[in-house]
C-alpha cells in the first residue's frame, strides 16, 4: 500500500493560496485604479438634454446646466388643443428647471463595482427635474382655455332685410384644464418637444353641433326665402294693410329644437310695430296707469283696457302664410281686448307717495342745438315709471339720438376731444338724472364719467352717454315704485324722483389727487359747429377724486359707498394750426 507524500500536498496548497492572493491583489489594485481613474465628479458620459456633465463636480455641472439650458428652459411651450395651436410661457406658468435636484440625480463614482464600471465606460442620460408652481400653472392653462374654449355653433339661418344667409355649424372645443395642467408639467423639458419638435398635445373635449348644414339648406329653401319673397296682406276689422317683406325678415328667427331641426319663430311685437301706424285707425291701445303731480304730491291716473291686434295672435296667423309663394298671400286677425302693463291697482300699491329727490344742473343758453337736445331728451324721459327691482336705462328710455327723432348736432366728447355730432349736450340730462338717483339712494348699476372734467358738473358726480356704448343704468332697489319727471328752462334742467323716502343721503368729496398737467394740441381743421369741424378748447389738468355717498336712517349713518373717478387732462386744442 502506497502512502501520500505530505510535502508535495502542502506545496500545492501554498501555490493555490499564493495565486489566489495575487489575483485578489490584482483585482484590488485594478479596483483602486478604476476608482481613481473614474475621478471625483459625475460619471463619465452623463448628459442632461444633450448637455454633457460627465466628469464634472456637482458645482461645475450646475453652472454648466444653468448656462447651456437657459434658452431651452425659458422657451415657450408650443401646445395643441384640438385643431388650435397656442404657446405657454414657462416663467408665467410657474415652470422651471430645478438644476440642483437634476444634478443630484446624476450618478458619481462609487465603490460599488457595477456603478464603478458604469462610471468608467459611460454614464446615463439624466432626465431634468422640473420645479412646478401649481397655482401659476393652473392660471396659465386657464388663460389658454379662455382663448381656445368655444361653444358649438348650431346651423341656423339669418335674414338681413330680405337677404337670407346661412349660419354654418361649427364644433365646440373645451380644454380639460385639470388634465392639461398635468400634461403641461409632464411635457415641459421633454426632449421630443424641444428644438422645433411637435407641439405638446393637451386634452380637449369636442362638442359637435346638432343642427347640420343639410337642415340649414332645407330651411332656407322651404321657409326663409319664401317668407321674404313678397308682402303679406293683413286684414283687421275690414281694414287691409301690407306687411312688407323687410318687416317679416326682422321678425323671423329660427330656433334649434335639440333634435337636429330648426323651428321658425315669428316675433309678433316686431310685426305689430311695423304696421302700427296703419292700424291706428282701427286699434285703441291699452293705457298704463301712471301718475300726475298735483301740488307736489303724486296722484294715480287710472289705467284703461284697449282693443288691439295682440302679438301672439298676429304671429300665429302669419306664420303658416309665410311658406306660400306668390303675391296673393293674406291673413285676417281680429281685434282683442288688451290689458295695460301697469293697471290701476298695481300703481296704487307701489308706494309712490312723495318726492324722494330732485336735482338741477345749469348750462349756458347760447347754443341752440344743445338746448334742442336737452329738451327733447327730457321730454322722452318725463313720466318714466320704474317698478321695484327693475333697472332704468337712459338709452332704452330716450332712444337713439338722430335727426329723424328730433335731435340736433351738438358738442360731444370723442376720444378725449370735443367733436360735433347728433345728440350733443344730452349728457347734461344724464348727469342730472344720475344725481337725482344718487340722492334718492338708488343703486347705480352703470355710469360713465366724462374722460375730462367739465366745470359746470360736480366733481365725481357726473355721467356721459353714448348710444350702444355707454349708458346710465339705475336699479330701483327701494322696494317701492319710482316715478320720474323732468322740467327745463333755457339754462337749467331738473329731474325729480317720486316714491317712498327710505334714506337721507349726503355726499362728501375728497380733495383732488394724482393731478396731471395738460398739453397743447394743434388741429389743422377749421373751427366750426358742423359735424367734422374742429372745436377749440382751453386746457384742464387731469386728476382723481373720490365721492362718498352716506346713507342715514333716523339720524344714524347705516352705510357708505365710494365712487372713484379719474379724469384725464383736457388738452388745449388750437384749431387751424399745424403746430410747430
Amino acid at each position: 500500500m502506497r502512502g501520500e507524500h505530505p510535502t508535495r500536498g502542502s506545496s500545492l496548497s501554498r501555490r493555490v493560496l499564493l495565486v489566489s492572493a495575487a489575483v485578489v491583489g490584482l483585482l484590488a489594485t485594478a479596483w483602486v485604479v478604476a476608482f481613481v481613474t473614474a475621478g471625483p465628479g459625475i460619471a463619465r458620459g452623463t448628459t442632461v438634454l444633450g448637455v454633457s456633465i460627465g466628469g464634472l463636480s456637482r458645482e461645475e455641472a450646475a453652472r454648466t446646466l444653468r448656462r447651456e439650458l437657459r434658452a431651452e428652459s425659458r422657451a415657450p411651450i408650443t401646445v395643441r388643443t384640438g385643431p388650435e395651436r397656442g404657446r405657454i410661457a414657462p416663467h408665467r406658468a410657474g415652470l422651471s428647471l430645478d438644476v440642483a435636484a437634476t444634478v443630484e440625480t446624476a450618478r458619481a463614482r462609487s465603490w460599488n463595482p457595477v456603478e464603478l464600471v458604469d462610471a468608467l465606460v459611460g454614464g446615463d442620460e439624466v432626465a431634468p427635474v422640473v420645479a412646478v408652481d401649481r397655482a401659476a400653472l393652473r392660471s396659465a392653462v386657464g388663460r389658454l382655455a379662455a382663448k381656445v374654449d368655444r361653444e358649438p355653433v348650431e346651423g341656423s339661418v339669418r335674414i338681413q332685410g330680405v337677404r337670407v344667409r346661412p349660419v354654418r355649424p361649427s364644433v365646440g372645443l373645451r380644454v380639460q384644464q385639470r388634465a392639461a395642467v398635468s400634461a403641461t408639467a409632464d411635457g415641459y423639458l421633454v426632449g421630443e418637444y424641444l428644438r422645433g419638435g411637435p407641439p405638446l398635445e393637451l386634452p380637449t373635449e369636442v362638442a359637435e353641433p346638432v343642427v347640420g348644414l343639410d337642415e340649414v339648406d332645407r330651411v332656407i329653401a322651404e321657409v326663409a326665402r319664401p317668407a321674404v319673397s313678397a308682402p303679406v296682406a293683413l286684414t283687421v276689422e275690414g281694414t287691409t294693410v301690407q306687411v312688407p317683406p323687410e318687416a317679416v325678415g326682422r321678425a323671423l328667427s329660427f330656433e334649434a329644437d335639440g333634435q337636429g331641426s330648426l323651428t321658425a319663430r315669428l316675433d309678433g311685437r316686431r310685426l305689430h310695430a311695423a304696421v302700427a301706424d296703419e292700424l291706428a285707425t282701427v286699434e285703441q291701445p291699452a293705457r298704463d296707469a301712471t301718475f300726475e303731480i298735483a301740488d307736489g304730491t303724486p296722484r294715480v291716473v287710472p289705467s284703461a283696457r284697449g282693443r288691439e291686434v295682440l302679438p301672439d295672435t298676429l304671429s300665429t296667423a302669419l306664420l303658416p302664410v309665410l311658406t306660400e309663394t306668390g303675391p296673393a298671400r293674406s291673413a285676417t286677425v281680429p281685434l282683442e281686448v288688451s290689458q295695460p302693463a301697469v293697471d290701476t291697482a298695481t300703481a296704487e300699491s307701489l308706494g309712490v307717495v312723495e318726492m324722494v329727490s330732485e336735482y338741477t344742473t345749469y348750462y349756458p343758453s347760447d347754443f341752440a342745438p344743445r338746448l334742442t337736445n336737452i329738451h327733447r331728451a327730457a321730454d322722452l324721459m318725463d313720466g318714466a315709471l320704474v317698478l321695484p327691482g327693475d333697472v332704468f336705462s337712459f338709452n332704452e328710455t330716450v332712444g337713439e339720438r338722430t335727426a329723424e327723432r328730433g335731435f340736433a348736432a351738438g358738442f360731444v366728447i370723442d376720444d378725449g376731444r370735443l367733436e360735433v355730432d347728433f345728440g350733443g349736450g344730452v349728457s347734461q340730462l344724464v348727469t342730472t338724472a344720475f344725481n337725482a338717483a344718487f340722492f334718492a339712494g338708488l343703486e347705480i348699476v352703470e355710469h360713465n364719467p366724462h374722460s375730462f372734467y367739465i366745470s359746470r358738473y360736480p366733481e365725481g358726480r357726473e355721467s356721459t352717454i353714448a348710444w350702444g356704448v355707454k349708458d346710465l343704468k339705475v336699479r330701483n332697489d327701494s322696494g317701492h315704485g319710482v316715478f320720474i319727471t323732468t322740467s327745463y328752462t333755457d339754462s337749467s334742467v331738473t329731474v325729480r324722483m317720486y316714491g317712498t323716502k327710505t334714506y337721507r343721503i349726503e355726499a362728501t368729496t375728497s380733495p383732488r389727487f394724482a393731478v396731471k398737467p395738460f398739453e397743447i394740441e394743434h388741429d389743422p381743421r377749421p373751427e366750426g359747429v358742423e359735424p367734422g369741424d374742429c372745436v377749440s378748447t382751453e386746457g384742464v389738468p387731469g386728476f382723481k377724486v373720490v365721492v362718498t355717498r352716506h346713507f342715514y336712517q333716523g339720524g344714524e349713518q347705516v352705510r357708505t359707498e365710494d365712487f372713484r373717478t379719474k379724469y384725464d387732462p383736457e388738452n388745449e386744442v388750437v384749431c387751424g394750426s399745424a403746430g410747430p
